[in-house]
């Protein structure tokens, strides 16, 4: 098993060399042979997790209320919790209020656990509330806005009290398992790049995982969500399909896999600790380039410089994320900078500007802009001036969303984050494009 992991990982890094192999190996820690855990979905669109988990429960016959600890201070109507014994049922969830000011007054001088909503835990003696505010003496003096608490325990409050616990009906005693689904908030995954520009273009790719909340997961299947999700929902459709693909197989894979709308990342079994961040090395790509000159346009009107750039074919699907960019000199890699890029699909050219050019400027004016019920249109017009000497090809990049209806210029490429058009602009010369677009919601 350790032969073809080594194996995989050497595809999955190509040209980075021992070092990092060794690195990514210790990132992973042999845990692949550990007992499945968790079950972490991670998006790099929002800084949200979503966790599935088994839990065994003690229950009597009849109603029990039992307490749910890994829900206190989530938001309830997230989270489903799935008996896997036909003989018990869920009635339903509830999430029991911060305690009132009498509750507090009342238990003055009483042994306290405070649990706040970002996951953090103070044990102390109860002072009582003093301009508003809970205070707890415990190794120091605490000063807590109630807002900020997702339940409190007090010795003498009856059990229940503040906290969210389930309401279950068994036919009969016994330890029953659950399927737990729910989400936190604070932890995601994103990019990062370095790109080192020689003779020829190497961009090395990173897996980044920030926990900068107080949970721990202990070997955990970890799943990786690039796309954009609409999280006013439930994203439980991402979430089963992200599901589905990390059981299939033995062995992680880094590379990244397409369903539906979205791409998914499977990282195989992690350990995340708390207030840690992990960064995995996943791709790299070693290219010749081009060097060509690129204005960024957005749907509103205003100027901006446009940039010297770079350009090659990717190898593999890139998640959008910051690419700090290193010029071989001497011997030496100096930083010059650094760009933002957006999703880019295998296949694809992907272009990063490294550098402003003085003699040329770019212009975007919104001509006409309609909203409607879920609809938008914009009608836009980008200017490129030449003040120099020399002829110039520019690459317009306009970041929008919705598709292109017409256009002046033939469009280079369009995908779902933006449209780019090619123009060559002579000295002293100045070219216009118009083009115009339709958002659905």
């Amino acid at each position: 098993m350790k032969e073809e992991w080594v194996k995989i990982m050497k595809k999955i890094i190509g040209g980075f060399g021992i070092v990092l192999l060794v690195l990514a190996m210790l990132l992973f820690q042999g845990e692949q042979a550990a007992p499945k855990g968790e079950m972490v979905v991670l998006y790099d669109s929002a800084k949200i997790g979503v966790i599935e988990k088994n839990i065994t429960l003690d229950l009597k016959k009849g109603i029990n209320e039992v307490p749910i600890e890994e829900l206190a201070g989530l938001n309830i109507e997230e989270a489903t919790l799935t008996p896997m014994n036909s003989s018990v049922y869920v009635l339903g969830i509830v999430s029991k209020l911060t305690p009132e000011k009498g509750v507090y007054e009342s238990n003055i001088g009483k042994d306290v656990t405070v649990k706040l909503r970002d996951g953090e835990e103070i044990s102390g003696k109860l002072l009582g509330l003093k301009n508003g505010n809970v205070l707890v003496e415990g190794d120091r003096l605490y000063v807590i806005n109630p807002n900020e608490i997702a339940y409190l325990k007090v010795s003498g409050i009856e059990k229940g009290t503040a906290q969210v616990y389930a309401i279950i009906q068994a036919e009969s005693d016994g330890k029953y398992s659950f399927d737990l689904i729910y989400r936190i908030a604070g932890i995601g995954w994103s990019s990062r790049y370095k790109l080192y520009l020689g003779d020829k273009a190497k961009l090395f790719g990173y897996v980044v995982i920030d926990n900068p909340t107080k949970e721990k997961f202990e070997n955990a299947d970890v799943a990786l969500v690039s796309g954009e999700v609409s999280f006013y929902m439930q994203p439980r459709t991402v979430y089963a399909l992200a599901k589905e693909q990390a059981s299939v197989g033995t062995a992680p894979s880094i590379q990244p896999e397409k369903l539906e709308a979205f791409y998914i990342y499977r990282l195989g079994t992690v350990s995340l600790n708390p207030f840690e961040k992990k960064m995995i090395p996943y791709v790299y790509q070693e290219a010749p380039f081009e060097r060509e000159y690129l204005y960024e346009s957005y749907p509103y009107t205003g100027s901006g410089s446009v940039y010297e750039s770079i350009s090659f074919k990717t190898e593999k699907v890139l998640p959008a994320g910051i690419v700090e960019i290193y010029k071989e000199m001497n011997g030496s890699n100096i930083l010059i900078g650094e760009r933002m890029i957006q999703h880019t699909p295998k296949g694809d050219i992907l272009r990063i500007g490294i550098g402003k050019d003085i003699d040329l400027k770019g212009t975007t004016k919104v001509l006409e802009e309609k909203r409607g019920d879920r609809y938008s249109y914009y009608k836009i017009m980008v200017t490129v001036e030449n003040f120099g000497k020399d002829a110039k090809t520019v690459i317009v990049r306009h970041y929008k969303r919705g598709v292109l209806k017409t256009s002046s210029v033939k469009p280079l490429d369009e995908t779902a984050n933006y449209v780019e058009f090619k123009v060559t602009v002579g000295p002293g010369e100045k070219k216009e494009i118009v083009f115009d677009y339709e958002i659905s919601y």
